[in-house]
């Protein structure tokens, strides 16, 4: 075995992984899941530096003692399982499963870990998982593939629920988050076979790594796509989704684009202030948040003002139901929230139609039908 290169692979996803806690770590919110994604970064760093030890010690290039050797394979066993519980719970948490609110469910959770910790334990005593050899090898029990089913048990469990709601979420950013929390295992089970392989090379360790790595860089994308004041998307999200729906050749007249945007806002903030003009933009956000809670539509910022809804509908009797409800959310907001201005939009929208070409004629459709909108309603208050 070839234990140069386990400790030269193990040292480079050691540095990979430093450099994404560093990155996470400053911007940490305390949040729960993310102290679980903390903590799984931390955990399989340890796992990364007791790999490198066993290396160094059965590869000769230092001299220590058997009990070493096993404390540093008892090390690996241990932290790879807290790894898999620690996954398992940033996943939930990210997910909002209501379990975790149980303080019993949680309990039960920890088991197969503990059950770890005592397997680990006994098998100084009895090999129960592993043992060190006379030459101060680490030779395998006849009870270590527990180790394996109970690891795997925390991440198909949690894979298979992420894949369940990103097909069941209606919200888009939503689904998309959850299907990158679902190729965690896709890496080190993929790789994993190149290690059944190739047994001396730890090719788990870098698919773990590069799970890591895919799963921050890919939501530190999502985030991006993110208006930060509404939380909706952002203007970027909105052109990557219109044009992938066009480009899936949509059927005419089934394909609908809304554009909302705010009556009387320049208004609002000369008098009241911009920090009065942002909250304002807030309650047109929940607004359409809870309009179009039970949908498929796609809503975002599209900037300043303006609001944007993409949506799958049969006629302009359903286009025109979205915006009734988007206009009783935001009436009960105003209400509850005893706001002391007029606060209302102005709605346009048009379905899809085969001149249209490009993504910008079909979003130029509905702005059209908003500035029309808009003319009509200045008119009927000029002349009421």
């Amino acid at each position: 075995m070839d234990y140069a290169w386990i400790i030269q692979i193990n040292s480079l996803n050691l540095v990979t992984l430093g450099i994404i806690l560093y990155s996470v770590c400053k911007n940490y919110d305390r949040q729960i899941r993310q102290r679980y994604f903390i903590n799984a970064l931390v955990i399989a760093m340890i796992s990364f530096s007791a790999d490198i030890n066993w290396g160094l010690i059965e590869g000769k290039f230092i001299n220590e003692p058997r009990i070493a050797n096993f404390l540093t394979n008892s090390t690996y066993l241990i932290s790879t399982i807290i790894l898999s519980y620690c996954w398992f719970c940033y996943v939930e948490y990210a997910l909002g499963a209501s379990f975790m609110n149980n303080k019993l469910v949680r309990k039960i959770i920890t088991i197969p870990v503990i059950i770890i910790v005592i397997g680990v334990i006994l098998s100084y005593f009895n090999g129960f998982f592993f043992y060190i050899d006379e030459n101060n090898i680490y030779r395998r029990g006849n009870f270590i593939i527990l180790h394996t089913a109970f690891c795997h048990i925390y991440t198909i469990f949690t894979t298979i629920h992420a894949v369940i709601r990103s097909v069941k979420c209606k919200i888009y950013l939503k689904a998309i988050e959850y299907r990158i929390l679902a190729m965690f295992l896709f890496f080190p089970f993929g790789i994993g076979i190149i290690q059944i392989l190739l047994p001396n090379i730890p090719t788990v360790s870098s698919g773990i790594t590069l799970s890591f790595l895919y799963i921050y860089i890919d939501l530190q994308n999502l985030l991006i796509s993110v208006d930060t004041l509404s939380g909706l998307n952002n203007r970027t999200q909105l052109l990557r989704y219109l044009g992938a729906r066009l480009k899936s050749n949509p059927l005419e007249g089934k394909l609908y684009v809304f554009m909302l945007d705010v009556n009387k806002f320049k208004k609002i903030n000369d008098t009241y202030g911009h920090v009065e003009g942002d909250n304002a933009l807030i309650h047109c956000s929940n607004a359409l948040k809870k309009a179009n809670k039970d949908s498929n539509n796609f809503i975002g910022r599209y900037g300043g003002d303006e609001f944007i809804i993409i949506a799958d509908l049969q006629s302009d009797f359903d286009a025109d139901l979205i915006c009734e409800k988007i206009r009783n959310e935001l009436a009960k907001i105003c209400k509850e929230e005893k706001i002391p201005y007029d606060l209302s939009l102005s709605f346009g929208y048009a379905y899809y139609k085969k001149e249209m070409h490009t993504m910008q004629s079909f979003i130029a459709a509905a702005d059209e039908k908003l500035y029309e909108a808009k003319k009509a309603r200045d008119l009927a208050v000029k002349h009421s």
